[in-house]
């Protein structure tokens, strides 16, 4: 029999269980509602089993090209395919190594034709003639164990830095932690007075085209940011470099309070805003699990970003 009739062969016969207390007269509420869960988990742990590969595809609705640029944890193998160029609507997969892989991605534009010199999203080497842009990107970051290996993947949509494009994870089974995540802020709504650190808008052409982060802001040099120690109140607040700053102080100090924090957890409550907010940002799934990163809508997308190119963006990962 073949993996995948044994897994719906599996499938039924739980479905049967479940089924049979579900009608139980004794059974209670709180027990019909465990039983459920406990037949969506089931249903995850077989699913998984059965998974040969793990992937993360990438679409772009955005109306323009858009370059996906993949970044590995240090020490960790590089994913084939490198940068990969979308026209509109184009879809690209990376295949995650057996082995396992960390890393983030990034959305840029205005390239050449090798994904670098870009007008925006150039935040890395090989940095433009007027050095690299501020990390500021709307980033989608991984970690995937080895294939087999009984670790949860982790996954998050990461505002830390800043935001620029909207982003939209969807992992192929939701359950508990893993489920969909997404950010779509408008650049118009980046604040102008922040306290401490003033405008977080990075503009070129007369067009806001990222928003920097409090602690980016402090932290980065000129002309984007004022080139601070973050070891300095109140950039050690803003920043919580660890140490001196740990993660209970950090959650209870000023970042919170925060303008851009405040955006953050109103419009993308499932992203993280800033250093330590795991309970916002962080999501994990069972090993095996695939996903998909996009936009909500092409309008999103258009209306909402990257009017420094051509129109606004947003992409995102499935």
């Amino acid at each position: 029999m073949s993996p995948i009739h044994k897994l719906f062969q599996n499938v039924a016969i739980i479905s049967v269980i479940i089924k049979e207390k579900l009608q139980q007269t004794s059974i209670s509420h709180t027990d019909e509602m465990s039983m459920k869960t406990l037949y969506a988990l089931l249903l995850v742990v077989l699913y998984v089993r059965f998974s040969d590969s793990r992937t993360i595809e990438f679409e772009n609705r955005c109306g323009y090209d858009i370059w996906v640029n993949p970044l590995t944890n240090a020490q960790g193998p590089m994913l084939p395919g490198g940068i990969v160029r979308l026209s509109n609507y184009g879809r690209y997969t990376y295949q995650i190594p057996d082995g396992g892989w960390g890393g983030r991605f990034w959305p840029k534009s205005g390239c050449d034709n090798t994904g670098q010199n870009c007008e925006v999203g150039q935040s890395i080497d090989p940095c433009n003639p007027g050095g690299c842009d501020p990390p500021a990107e709307t980033k989608v970051e991984f970690f995937f164990p080895p294939i087999g290996d009984p670790g949860d993947v982790w996954y998050d949509v990461s505002l830390v830095d800043g935001y620029s494009l909207p982003a939209e994870i969807v992992p192929s089974v939701q359950v508990g932690s893993c489920v969909t995540t997404n950010c779509a802020i408008s650049l118009d709504d980046c604040p102008t007075t922040e306290d401490h650190v003033g405008d977080l808008r990075v503009s070129r052409n007369g067009r806001t085209i990222k928003c920097l982060s409090p602690c980016k802001k402090w932290n980065y040099p000129p002309p984007f940011g004022h080139g601070l120690d973050e070891l300095i109140s109140p950039g050690v607040y803003l920043c919580c470099p660890t140490p001196p700053i740990w993660p209970e102080e950090c959650r209870a100090g000023p970042v919170v309070h925060t303008q851009y924090v405040r955006l953050v957890h109103r419009d993308c409550p499932t992203a993280y805003a800033y250093s330590y907010d795991d309970e916002a940002g962080l999501h994990n799934c069972p090993n095996g699990v695939n996903f998909k990163i996009k936009e909500p809508t092409i309008e999103t997308c258009l209306v909402e970003h990257f009017r420094s190119v051509r129109e606004r963006g947003f992409l995102s990962a499935k």
